[in-house]
């Protein structure tokens, strides 16, 4: 029992079990599915608070506090602190993404990653208003093409894991997709906040400076000054700052990683996930050891609350959305980053094989994609269609397999 609970762990396997849990109870019925969007949106009134009232990001703003929200906008924020961990450690001496022209190669994949899903989703989605007229109740052409910003997003969850399997935790892919996946999601939630949210107001202002202060804090007094090799003082700040994004309506799960920035870390970097990082005894070493178990467990709970979608509001959003991952991501982060890498070079260790493996492994959407799939389609049957897509998105796993052997990539535990 110990052997199988270490194998779901390291390999983050309770995060599809939970997934696998959530599609087959939506799918057993009217009743099982009422009932599963009742658990999740089970709301705790007593959170209700008129100082937290803006609503950018999966109900980023604190005004609405329910458990979709506690697992998917808290909870989740333990995964990104540990991905910010890994990407942070990556970029030191010792790290695959040292060297600052390396690093940038990512960076610019990213373009690819936003880009070319956006145009694989319109050129569909236009396919589809010329050719079949779509309609589905009360959408329309124009409410399809609407949705082109779904599928920008990568799911740092479910592509590292999948990275992870391919490449080992010592392959310099690993940290490359890291990084690509969450510079994608910080331009997702940009485009949240601009083309779908109500825009960035005095709030916004006010709760990223209290952040500034708080990083300040961290560095300067908590590191530098006081040398806390403690993880615990600063993973007050990560709650404080926490509080601090939902005020300033930023999506709640990136709240931590500001913090990270701050903490004493190791020298070197041994890669991602490693058995050997555990026993170091640096103040984020100690602080992701702790978290370890539970952040696997959060990553279970978040696939049981983000997957469960009926097969039946399947329809032409669908399509649009899983194949402008599927295809899109890969085409679009192959050709950025192959141009960045003839120019700026990959990092030592990685080959061009690597990338277009990395890329179809990166066009899993889920997290954002799920929450942009809300937003910008109000009618129920057309959303939960495009969330459909999102989910299908998966077989990008099985594409990135496939080219794995093809490809023959070299794992590196």
């Amino acid at each position: 029992m110990k052997k199988l609970w270490k194998f779901l762990l390291d390999n983050s396997l309770l995060l599809v079990i939970g997934a696998v849990i959530a599609l087959v109870w939506a799918n057993c019925g009217q009743a099982a599915l009422d009932a599963y969007h009742h658990i999740l949106h089970a709301h705790f009134s007593f959170m209700d608070n008129p100082l937290y009232g803006t609503d950018i990001g999966d109900g980023s703003g604190l005004k609405h506090f329910d458990v979709h929200f506690f697992i998917n906008d808290f909870l989740m924020a333990f995964f990104f602190m540990a991905a910010g961990k890994e990407v942070f450690e990556a970029t030191f001496p010792g790290g695959a993404l040292h060297n600052p022209k390396q690093a940038a190669t990512p960076l610019i994949a990213t373009a690819g990653g936003v880009l070319g899903p956006i145009g694989v989703y319109l050129l569909i989605a236009l396919l589809f208003h010329n050719t079949f007229g779509y309609e589905m109740n009360t959408g329309t052409p124009n409410d399809l093409m609407h949705g082109w910003a779904v599928p920008t997003a990568t799911d740092i969850a479910f592509s590292a894991m999948i990275a992870r399997i391919i490449f080992g935790g010592k392959h310099p892919a690993v940290p490359f997709l890291l990084l690509l996946a969450i510079a994608d999601d910080a331009v997702g939630l940009v485009i949240i906040a601009v083309a779908f949210g109500s825009g960035f107001g005095i709030n916004t202002l006010i709760g990223l400076g209290a952040v500034a202060a708080l990083m300040c804090i961290g560095y300067f007094l908590f590191n530098k000054k006081l040398k806390w090799n403690s993880w615990v003082p600063y993973f007050i700040l990560m709650l404080l700052c926490w509080l601090c994004f939902g005020y300033a309506g930023i999506h709640c799960s990136l709240g931590f990683i500001p913090i990270v920035v701050c903490m004493p870390h190791a020298a070197e970097d041994d890669g991602v996930h490693s058995d050997d990082e555990r026993g170091k005894d640096d103040a984020l070493n100690k602080l992701q050891t702790a978290f370890y178990v539970p952040t696997e467990i959060i990553l279970g709970l978040f696939g049981f609350a983000s997957a469960g979608v009926a097969f039946t509001t399947i329809g032409f959003p669908t399509a649009c959305v899983a194949l402008a991952l599927i295809i899109g991501k890969m085409v679009g982060i192959f050709t950025f980053g192959g141009i960045s890498g003839k120019i700026l070079g990959l990092p030592e260790g990685m080959s061009y094989k690597d990338l277009l493996v990395l890329g179809s492994a990166a066009g899993i959407g889920f997290t954002v994609a799920l929450f942009v799939a809300g937003v910008a389609f109000p009618d129920g049957d057309t959303k939960d269609a495009a969330k459909l897509g999102a989910l299908l998105s998966l077989g990008s796993m099985v594409v990135a397999f496939a080219l794995s052997r093809v490809c023959k990539t070299e794992r590196r535990a």
